[in-house]
């Protein structure tokens, strides 16, 4: 699962060239809009399980799968299931957000991940799951609407376009040539190396679905909390790698396809940041 270590603050005030200043409509709500970018299911159901299983699961922390019920979809496929972590941890609902939405409807912002692909809470946020009160299910509506209106628009280009745009298409022609290896790994190093300012390019050109010459990318790990100082992933195609370095400049995540993953996860994620790099000159949450 990759880390988070930077704020859109950050990223933002950074960020250079004609896309950071394009002129677009900005969230009603920053931190509502970050938790749909990354969610690529959206739902309004109640959980299809006991009180009694939920709280022998909180006694004994551990994923369960609990099953929808009374389930409508606001973005995205609909799950059969969720995995649910009933435990106090800053990034998850906390339990009795888990037991409210056993008895009453609740909106579940989701993401995908895993091998067969699963569906988790979204966003690293405690708001993964959230009251359906009409208030809410009309915000996330309009957010919704409004990113897909984001999606449809051509974004100006970014300051270093050219580079990149060239950068990206070497990564997609290296498989099979001598040295593709260390090439790939300094083109990689380039590409972090252009920081903030290189995000929205670099977004602009990640949905390229060639598998990469060697399926290995090392970052250096700068979480506060790290455990290693390096985080080995396996990216298969080219837009796996980008995600990653995307993930290492701005700490932001909007999927999990750094190992790789499923076409429809792979579009999620591309969307998620698109809508990210759309909303850089809006205020942060």
């Amino acid at each position: 699962m990759l880390t988070r270590f930077a704020s859109w603050a950050c990223v933002a005030t950074l960020v250079a060239g004609p896309a950071a200043a394009a002129p677009r409509a900005c969230p009603a709500s920053p931190e509502l809009a970050r938790l749909v970018a990354a969610s690529s299911s959206i739902v309004e159901a109640r959980f299809g399980l006991s009180q009694a299983t939920l709280a022998k699961a909180v006694e004994h922390p551990a994923y369960i799968a609990a099953p929808l019920a009374d389930a409508t979809s606001l973005k995205g496929p609909m799950p059969g299931a969720v995995q649910i972590y009933p435990k106090d941890e800053a990034y998850l609902p906390p339990p009795d957000a888990l037991r409210a939405a056993v008895d009453r409807r609740a909106l579940l912002f989701l993401t995908q991940a895993g091998s067969p692909p699963q569906f988790y809470f979204a966003g690293y946020s405690p708001k993964a799951l959230t009251p359906a009160t009409a208030q809410a299910q009309a915000g996330v509506r309009s957010e919704i609407a409004r990113q897909a209106a984001l999606l449809r628009a051509v974004p100006a280009p970014a300051a270093h376009d050219a580079e990149v745009r060239r950068l990206v298409s070497e990564l997609g022609g290296l498989r099979g040539r001598p040295g593709a290896d260390v090439r790939q790994r300094a083109i990689f190093a380039r590409l972090e190396a252009l920081g903030p300012a290189g995000v929205p390019a670099i977004v602009a050109h990640m949905d390229d679905r060639h598998v990469l010459a060697v399926p290995a990318i090392s970052l250096t790990n700068h979480a506060a909390d790290a455990f290693e100082g390096v985080r080995h992933y396996g990216p298969e195609q080219v837009v796996d790698a980008l995600d990653a370095i995307l993930n290492q400049i701005t700490g932001q995540s909007f999927g999990a396809i750094s190992n790789g993953g499923t076409e429809e996860q792979r579009g999620a994620a591309v969307s998620g940041w698109r809508v990210y790099v759309a909303d850089l000159g809006c205020p942060a949450p």
